[in-house]
């Protein structure tokens, strides 16, 4: 795996802000939705959130396998992994946001609103599509440092 590739997918995913989520709902099938990511630093971990009561959140309860996917119109990025939801008061004060509170009714009491949690996504496999190379790896077998 070419290290100069990882570190460019790395730079692209910093300059996104939502990214295409996909999970499988409760019939086996894909199910996409948009999700704005939180401060994206590397393609190994994404967070973001959402509301207890969505349906992505209902169906990685019972499936927490999903993939996300950021492109522009040359490079595509597309990972695969799991997803763990935290909604305990700690996390959800970390990594809170504050344009949450802009003009967003969703978390009405804000981060200590029981609807709201957070979404920690590690990828396990990555398909690139970088500068007109495409590879395909898993995390453990490239060396990310």
């Amino acid at each position: 795996m070419n290290k100069k590739l990882f570190e460019k997918a790395n730079d692209i995913i910093r300059s996104f802000e939502s990214a295409s989520f996909g999970v499988i709902d409760e019939n086996g099938y894909p199910s996409v939705s948009a999700v704005s990511l939180q401060n994206p630093e590397t393609i190994a971990e994404l967070y973001f959130t959402t509301t207890m009561d969505s349906n992505k959140t209902k169906r990685l309860q019972k499936n927490n396998k999903a993939s996300i996917n950021c492109h522009t119109t040359m490079n595509n990025i597309t990972l695969v992994g799991e997803v763990k939801i935290f909604s305990d008061e700690e996390t959800k004060n970390k990594y809170w946001q504050n344009w949450v509170d802009l003009g967003c009714d969703i978390y009405p009491n804000g981060v200590t609103d029981p609807n709201y949690c957070f979404f920690k996504f590690t990828t396990k496999r990555v398909s690139l599509f970088i500068d007109d190379e495409g590879v395909e790896f898993t995390l453990g077998s490239v060396d990310t440092k």
